[in-house]
């Protein structure tokens, strides 16, 4: 599958298939390390949201692809990658941040793949209570954030074109200890085609890695491991268990 089309309207894609198949083999990677610390060997593998399939692709050549599902708002973009991968796949209806059409207690490793990355406070506190309940009791997730490396690039650079008085507020909240979240500026180019369909709900946040255990904790659910920057160098990654 690694020579599945790359779709016109897939943000993920910047220009470089090279950088384009890294991100997506090392996710990958991590849902199969989830699978070992499951102990699952023939496991049912949630990705949400799949986008246009940069994960998938590779997710299709390690596992069953009747295996595999695949949830996005998008619906362009699941029905691409229905046609694309052969694999089951859900358009999340409303209420988007709850996932009530994904069946609950069924995936043995569930991906959520830069999500609340770009969502308020609330809205990823509602997206990580419903999205844990999609694993099975000893399944395990994987969560990304914009967390310690997020904050140490966005020191330096305004690496997601949000604007100098929101990218002050976003390292004052993440200094002191707070969820940061902006929206994008009107002109940014970073994830346009997505912004467009989903709404100015999609921003960018900045998480710390407290925020993150205390919703493990609310959830009931445990932090197995962190890795800092784990994501193509740049995102914060969370292996999360369900007991």
């Amino acid at each position: 599958m690694q020579s599945a089309r790359i779709h016109p309207n897939d943000d993920m894609f910047h220009g470089s298939a090279e950088h384009y198949a890294s991100v997506g083999t090392q996710m990958a990677d991590f849902v199969s390390h989830a699978a070992a610390l499951a102990n699952a060997r023939s496991p049912n593998v949630l990705e949400l949201p799949c986008g246009y399939g940069r994960v998938t692709r590779h997710l299709v050549s390690r596992f069953y692809p009747q295996q595999i599902h695949v949830a996005d708002i998008m619906v362009p973009a699941v029905d691409f990658c229905v046609e694309e991968f052969s694999v089951n796949a859900y358009s999340i209806v409303d209420p988007v941040y709850e996932f009530k059409n994904v069946p609950d207690e069924f995936f043995d490793v569930a991906a959520l793949g830069s999500l609340i990355t770009h969502l308020s406070g609330h809205n990823a506190r509602t997206v990580m209570k419903h999205f844990l309940q999609k694993l099975k009791p000893g399944g395990v997730a994987v969560v990304t954030t914009h967390g310690e490396r997020s904050r140490e690039i966005l020191g330096t650079v305004d690496c997601y074109q949000v604007g100098d008085a929101a990218r002050t507020h976003l390292l004052a909240s993440y200094d002191a200890g707070q969820y940061g979240f902006v929206n994008y500026m009107p002109d940014h180019s970073l994830e346009s085609k997505t912004v467009d369909y989903i709404g100015d709900s999609y921003g960018i946040a900045l998480i710390p890695h407290q925020w993150v255990s205390d919703v493990c904790r609310e959830n009931g659910v445990e932090i197995l491991e962190y890795r800092r920057g784990g994501w193509d160098n740049h995102q914060d990654v969370f292996f999360i268990s369900r007991e």
